[in-house]
């Protein structure tokens, strides 16, 4: 059985979320998995859908063909936060955190 990863450093989205979509994918057929994303009302969706496809890409590049793949891991973890803030009304400042993530997916072709 083969493996063939992607990975995606700094996504602007909350580990948390990133988890729950990562979560309803695991163990799909690529296929399945992206047919799956398109209709989901989530907005990490999209950048998951973006390394499962590149993943399949490099399956398709050491295969040689179109195969048929399975999303094995899908790797989800946290890196340091941006910090952000917001002026307001008389003088004073709002401050907020941006949360960044990173997705590593691994897809298995037998």
């Amino acid at each position: 059985m083969r493996e063939y990863k992607a990975s995606l450093s700094y996504a602007i989205v909350s580990p948390i979320k990133m988890e729950l979509v990562a979560k309803l994918v695991r163990w799909k057929s690529v296929k399945d998995a992206l047919v799956f994303l398109e209709f989901l009302p989530k907005k990490a969706r999209r950048i998951l859908a973006k390394v499962i496809a590149s993943a399949n890409a490099n399956a398709k590049i050491g295969e040689g063909s179109d195969v048929a793949a399975v999303v094995s891991t899908v790797d989800v973890g946290k890196w340091p936060s941006i910090k952000r803030m917001r002026f307001t009304s008389r003088a004073r400042i709002y401050g907020y955190v941006k949360h960044r993530s990173f997705v590593r997916v691994v897809l298995s072709v037998k």
